[in-house]
């Protein structure tokens, strides 16, 4: 027996495949990085304000209602941009009977004014044939349409 234990033993060996994994202890390792670097974030969130407030506090009054205008010209500009769009898709759905809300979802006037030209093609169906009217001549007569002729000859039909 002492010859046995100076012979390393070879470890089992498992499948190929099946190696266990200590999922629990990958994801409270994962935790932890996670919340290391939460703590930093938020340590550099304090910096990051206190730097702008700093930035803030050395620029001169000129600067700060420079940067105040050219924020209240951005969001003019914008707003004017949508009073157009919505102006445009008006003036559409007007002339073509298209409703405006559908018109919305394209990028600028000629895509509006080809969809809703597309969109009324759709929609139209074709109108039932009508019947040509009686035509009178200076109170005269003149023969009577093919539709009056069939009514008349129904209604002898149905007399009899």
């Amino acid at each position: 027996m002492a010859e046995n234990e100076n012979v390393p033993q070879e470890p089992t060996q498992e499948p190929q495949g099946t190696e266990q994994v200590d999922w629990e202890a990958k994801f409270k390792e994962l935790q932890a990085q996670s919340r290391k670097w939460e703590e930093r974030a938020k340590a550099n969130k304090d910096k990051a304000d206190k730097w702008d407030e700093y930035e803030q506090q050395g620029m001169s009054e000129v600067e700060k209602l420079t940067k105040r205008a050219e924020s209240a010209e951005s969001e003019l500009a914008q707003l004017k941009a949508a009073s157009q769009r919505n102006a445009d898709a008006a003036e559409i759905a007007e002339s073509t009977g298209v409703p405006a809300s559908l018109l919305l979802h394209c990028a600028d006037r000629a895509d509006m004014e080809a969809f809703a030209k597309e969109y009324a093609g759709i929609q139209k169906v074709p109108a039932a044939p009508k019947a040509p009217a009686s035509r009178v001549v200076r109170g005269e007569t003149s023969k009577p349409s093919t539709a009056d002729q069939f009514a008349e000859m129904a209604e002898s039909f149905f007399r009899h």
